[in-house]
C-alpha cells in the first residue's frame, strides 16, 4: 500500500513539475514575442498565434490571456478589425476572471478602435466608456497613464470618424500628449512612452493638415520621425512607416513632388520589412501621383497598376469580412434576450427581407435615373463639342443695353470661356467686369438676360463643364482625390465642388467618375472639340 502511495506521489509531482515547465517555456517566449513586436511584427503574430495554441492545449490561463493581448495588437495594426473583435469576445470574460485591469482596459480599447474603423460608432463608444472606467482599477500609474494615453488617441480618431468639430479632435489629442508626459523615464515604460508619443504627433500632425497649418504638421511629423529612429527605443516599424507616408502626402499637397517621391520610396522601402498592406495602399497611391506631377509617365503607370490592384484585393477582403462584428453585437444582445431569442431572429429576418426587398427595388429605379443623367451628361458634352466651332451669338434686344455693347460684350464672354480664367479661385463679378472693360451692372444683366443664369451659377457651370471634359478625356483625372479635382478646377473646397457638381450633373462626383471607368464605349475624339 505504501509503495501504491509513493508511486502516485510521484507521478503526481512529475506531472506538475511538467506542467510548471511548460508554462516557464510559454512565459519565455511571450517575453521574447514582446521583444519582437517592434522590429518584426510579422515574426511577434506568428509566434503569439503559436503561445496561444499551446497555451490553449495545456489550459495556461496567463498564456492565453498574454498572447491574446499581443495578438489583438498585432491584427489592429494589419487592418483586420474583425479578427480584433473576436479575439476580445473570446478573451474578455478571461481577464475578468484573472482581474488584469492592464489587459481588460486594452481589450476594450482595441475592441473601441476597431468599431470605430467598422462604422459601428455607437458601440465604439460604449467600449472606449468601458476603458477609461477600467484603467482607474490599475494599480500602476505609468501603466495607468500609458492607457489612458492610448484610450485618448481612440477617441480623437472616433471623434474624426463622426464628423465632431476639429476643436474636439484637437482637445483628445492634446489630452493623450499630456496624459503621456505624466508617465516617468523608468527603462520598463521608455518603448511605451516612445511609442504614445509618436501616435500623438502624427495623430497632430495630420489635424495640423486639415485646419491647413502645414508648418505645424511639418513639425509635429519631424518630431515623430525622430523618436522613431531614436536607436535608444524599440519604436513599432509601422509607426515609421507611417510618418514617411504622412510627409509624402503633406509635401504632395504642397506641389513639392519630388520631396513626396523621396518619402514614399523610404515608406515603400521599409514596408516590405513588415508588410502592412493599408498603409501600402497609401504609399502607392502617393508615389503615382507624385510621378505623375513630375512627368514620370514609366514609373507612375508601374506604380497605379499596383495601387488599383492591391485596392481592389482589400475592398474585396473587407466585403467578406464585415459582417462578423454585427454578428458579435447582435449576439451580445441575444444573450441578454435569451428566451425570446427566436422570435427576435424570426422577426429581425422578415424585416430585413422586407427592407432588402424595398431597399432594392429602390434602388434599381435610383441607379436607372441616375445612369440616365450620367449618359444625359456624356451625350450633351459630345454634342457641345461637336458643335464647338460653329457657335453663332444671337442678339436679343435690351432695355438699358445697345445691340453693340452687347453684341461686344457676348464676344468678350466667349473668349472668357475658351481662356479658362474661370479656373481661378479669387474670380469675382468685380475683377472680370474690369477684365471685359465694362461695369458689373451690364455684365450681370449680360449673363442674366443671355446665359438665363446668376453670376455664381454661371462660373460654376463653367468649371463643372470643365471638370467633365477632362474626366472625359484624360483618364489620369479619375485617379485623383475629389479634393483634388475640386482645387483643379476653382473650388475653394472639396465640400462646396461635390454640392455644385450634383447640381450641376445631377449626379456625385465619385458616381460620374465609377461610371467613366467602366464605360469603355466612350469615344475620346468625340469628346474631343475639333
Amino acid at each position: 500500500m505504501k509503495k501504491f502511495i509513493f508511486i502516485i506521489t510521484c507521478v503526481f509531482c512529475s506531472l506538475i513539475h511538467g506542467q510548471l515547465i511548460t508554462n516557464s517555456k510559454i512565459d519565455n517566449k511571450i517575453i521574447l514575442a514582446k521583444e519582437l513586436s517592434s522590429e518584426e511584427p510579422g515574426k511577434s503574430l506568428q509566434l503569439s498565434e503559436e503561445i496561444y495554441r499551446v497555451s490553449k492545449n495545456a489550459g495556461y490561463k496567463k498564456g492565453i490571456l498574454e498572447s491574446s493581448n499581443l495578438m489583438m495588437a498585432k491584427y489592429y495594426d494589419l487592418g483586420n478589425f474583425k479578427k480584433v473583435v473576436e479575439l476580445s469576445k473570446a478573451t474578455e470574460g478571461l481577464a475578468i476572471e484573472m482581474k488584469d485591469n492592464e489587459i481588460l482596459s486594452n481589450i476594450y480599447r482595441l475592441r473601441a478602435a476597431s468599431y470605430t474603423e467598422l462604422g459601428f460608432n455607437a458601440e465604439s463608444l460604449k467600449e472606449f466608456r468601458k476603458a477609461l472606467n477600467t484603467i482607474h482599477k490599475i494599480e500602476s500609474d505609468n501603466y495607468k497613464y500609458y492607457q489612458e494615453s492610448l484610450i485618448y488617441i481612440g477617441l480623437a480618431s472616433y471623434s474624426a470618424h463622426i464628423n465632431a468639430p476639429v476643436d474636439s479632435v484637437v482637445y483628445y489629442q492634446r489630452k493623450s500628449l499630456e496624459t503621456i508626459n505624466k508617465v516617468n523615464d523608468s527603462k520598463d515604460f521608455a518603448n511605451k512612452k516612445n511609442h504614445s508619443l509618436i501616435l500623438a504627433y502624427i495623430n497632430l500632425g495630420k489635424t495640423s493638415i486639415a485646419m491647413h497649418k502645414a508648418k505645424d504638421a511639418e513639425s509635429f511629423f519631424s518630431k515623430a520621425l525622430e523618436l522613431c529612429q531614436n536607436k535608444t527605443y524599440r519604436s513599432n516599424k509601422n509607426l515609421e512607416i507611417a510618418t514617411l507616408n504622412e510627409f509624402a502626402w503633406l509635401y504632395y499637397d504642397q506641389k513639392r513632388y519630388s520631396e513626396s517621391k523621396r518619402y514614399a520610396e523610404k515608406a515603400e522601402k521599409l514596408e516590405k520589412q513588415v508588410s502592412s498592406p493599408y498603409i501600402r495602399r497609401d504609399i502607392y497611391e502617393v508615389y503615382f501621383k507624385s510621378c505623375v506631377e513630375l512627368g514620370e509617365k514609366e514609373i507612375s503607370k508601374k506604380y497605379m497598376n499596383l495601387y488599383t490592384k492591391l485596392n481592389d484585393s482589400l475592398v474585396n477582403a473587407e466585403k467578406k469580412t464585415i459582417n462578423t462584428p454585427v454578428k458579435h453585437i447582435i449576439d451580445e444582445q441575444s444573450e441578454i434576450h435569451n428566451s425570446n431569442i427566436q422570435k427576435i431572429l424570426a422577426a429581425i429576418f422578415i424585416l430585413i427581407l422586407t427592407l432588402s426587398a424595398a431597399g432594392w427595388f429602390f434602388w434599381k429605379r435610383k441607379q436607372k435615373e441616375l445612369h440616365k443623367k450620367y449618359e444625359l451628361i456624356i451625350t450633351n458634352l459630345k454634342t457641345a463639342n461637336a458643335t464647338a466651332s460653329n457657335s453663332n451669338i444671337a442678339i436679343e434686344r435690351s432695355i438699358n443695353i445697345t445691340d453693340e455693347t452687347v453684341k461686344t460684350l457676348l464676344l468678350k464672354l466667349e473668349k472668357f470661356e475658351k481662356s479658362q480664367k474661370f479656373l481661378k479661385k479669387d474670380l469675382s463679378l468685380t475683377s472680370l467686369a474690369n477684365d471685359l472693360n465694362t461695369n458689373t451692372r451690364y455684365l450681370s444683366e449680360i449673363i442674366k438676360q443671355y446665359k438665363e443664369k446668376s453670376y455664381n451659377n454661371y462660373i460654376n457651370e463653367l468649371r463643372i463643364n470643365y471638370i467633365i471634359n477632362k474626366l472625359c478625356i484624360d483618364p489620369i483625372y479619375r485617379e485623383y482625390k475629389i479634393s483634388y479635382l475640386a482645387e483643379a478646377c476653382g473650388f475653394s473646397s472639396r465640400e462646396v465642388f461635390a454640392v455644385t457638381f450634383k447640381k450641376e450633373a445631377g449626379v456625385t462626383p465619385s458616381y460620374f467618375i465609377n461610371n467613366l471607368r467602366k464605360d469603355n464605349a466612350i469615344n475620346i475624339h468625340d469628346l474631343t472639340p475639333q
